[in-house]
């Protein structure tokens, strides 16, 4: 029998996992709402972590674009809310200096009604030169540079931009004069005269609709400022003309009366009360009609911009730098068919397929347009074999110069890289650690609480027994 007893001391002492006799321990209240809190953290953070074993997400990874297409298919649906099918054209411009004009394959218009009691029609010039001008404000150097005589080169100011002196008010009334002219020198004292009662404001000009003009007079000497003289094509001297805002270019009433303040003051009078200056214009509609185009355009994978604007038509010609190409996209996206592949994404990839659609873009006042600038990302769905151009989307309303046709500009850029969407997958040895590091941590730190109050109550004991 020694032997035996012997035998089974020599692997008893391996054992790790040595009981406490019952009579040695003692079952507690504290003890027992401990193991239940722990085992309820263990129920939990089990579900919690086998459903995350079973649901993981996607996981991604960036590589070099592995596309070889050598054409990008941009598709489109936009609403041009205020110009007319026979007006406006589609335009793609790329990286590699290709220009397509007017593109028509692939592209349909659909006409669209506005809706409401008013029907759009042409600005007029009073209407331009109302809005385009009366809202502009000028700081006191500015209003100085600007409403000072050019009388000579070497003064304090530039005059280097007469488009802006005319520009400034109502209506500007110029004497051009040279030096060395007799009759200049003559008519300087009646025009210096009359000027300084219309800049004072003690000529009373009213416009068509018995409205204060705003009329500045001033000179510009034609020998220090040639140039500007031989590009308004004076021609004598002194030449006396009358220039309004929004006119168009080379356009002006020339003075032809007697060189008296009377007849400056009378020609001043007839012209101002032509011009209905000051009305309470209001931007409007130019057409009956807005346009809905769609369709799709091939181009190269180089950065470039898809552009709508209005144009002149055959038999029909307007001011189309003064169109509102304000729109709303109801799609836009890139490469082929997204709208049938687009409900196989994943749900957080569907929204950036085509972040434009359903917006509105306005322009609220001439010379300005939207200009959208998207980032292009081409992602690879590995699980699925789908391929989706992802984008992101930024647009601000641009200023333009007065002359240029505004455009709504799609710019677009692809990334060189791609995104790679994998299967997330755990490994089950993953899993069952994390249970194992679950049921351990729980009971470990609710023992280790356990201990924590066991001490304390014999602290607790011990201080009121040397109290009592």
């Amino acid at each position: 029998m020694l032997p035996q007893v012997a035998a089974k001391s020599w692997y008893h002492s391996y054992d790790a996992f040595r009981s406490v006799p019952k009579d040695l321990s003692e079952a507690s209240q504290s003890g027992a709402i401990m193991t239940v809190v722990a085992a309820l953290i263990c129920v939990v953070l089990f579900m919690c972590e086998a459903t995350a074993f079973l649901t993981s997400k996607p996981s991604t990874r960036i590589v070099i674009d592995s596309n070889e297409d050598p054409s990008l298919r941009i598709n489109f649906d936009v609403h041009m809310l205020d110009v007319a099918c026979d007006y406006v054209t589609v335009g793609l411009w790329d990286a590699f200096g290709t220009e397509k004009m007017n593109v028509t394959r692939n592209v349909l218009k659909q006409r669209i009604d506005h809706k409401g009691a008013r029907d759009g029609h042409p600005y007029t010039e009073d209407e331009i030169a109302e809005l385009e001008f009366n809202t502009q404000a000028f700081s006191k150097d500015e209003l100085a540079e600007l409403d000072s005589d050019w009388g000579s080169s070497s003064d304090n100011f530039k005059h280097n931009d007469f488009k802006a002196v005319i520009t400034a008010h109502d209506f500007v009334m110029i004497n051009f004069y040279a030096d060395w002219c007799g009759h200049c020198r003559q008519f300087a004292p009646t025009w210096l005269d009359f000027e300084k009662k219309v800049n004072d404001g003690q000529e009373t000009l009213l416009d068509a609709d018995k409205v204060q003009a705003n009329v500045r007079l001033l000179r510009i000497n034609c020998v220090d400022f040639e140039e500007t003289c031989m590009e308004q094509r004076i021609r004598m001297f002194p030449s006396v003309r009358l220039y309004r805002r929004a006119a168009k270019e080379g356009h002006f009433d020339d003075f032809r009366g007697p060189l008296s303040i009377d007849g400056l003051r009378g020609f001043l009078v007839r012209e101002v009360a032509k011009r209905h200056t000051h009305t309470g214009a209001t931007y409007h509609s130019m057409f009956n009609e807005g346009c809905r185009i769609t369709g799709h355009i091939e181009a190269a994978r180089v950065p470039g911009t898809l552009h709508f604007q209005a144009q002149n038509s055959a038999d029909r010609m307007f001011n189309p730098s003064f169109t509102n190409v304000s729109h709303t996209v109801h799609h836009l996206s890139f490469g082929e068919a997204p709208r049938r592949s687009i409900f196989s994404l994943p749900s957080e990839y569907k929204r950036h397929v085509n972040p434009l659609d359903g917006r509105t873009f306005v322009a609220d006042k001439f010379h300005k347009a939207p200009h959208h600038f998207i980032k292009v990302v081409h992602t690879r769905f590995e699980e699925t074999g789908l391929r989706s151009y992802q984008q992101t989307h930024q647009w601000s309303l641009r200023m333009l110069q007065r002359n240029t046709i505004p455009q709504a500009k799609f710019s677009y850029d692809l990334s060189p890289v791609e995104v790679v969407v994998s299967k997330g997958e755990r490994r089950w040895y993953d899993f069952v650690t994390q249970v194992f590091a679950i049921i351990g941590g729980a009971f470990s730190v609710m023992s280790m609480a356990m201990g924590v109050l066991k001490i304390s109550q014999v602290q607790l004991k011990t201080m009121m027994n040397k109290m009592g």
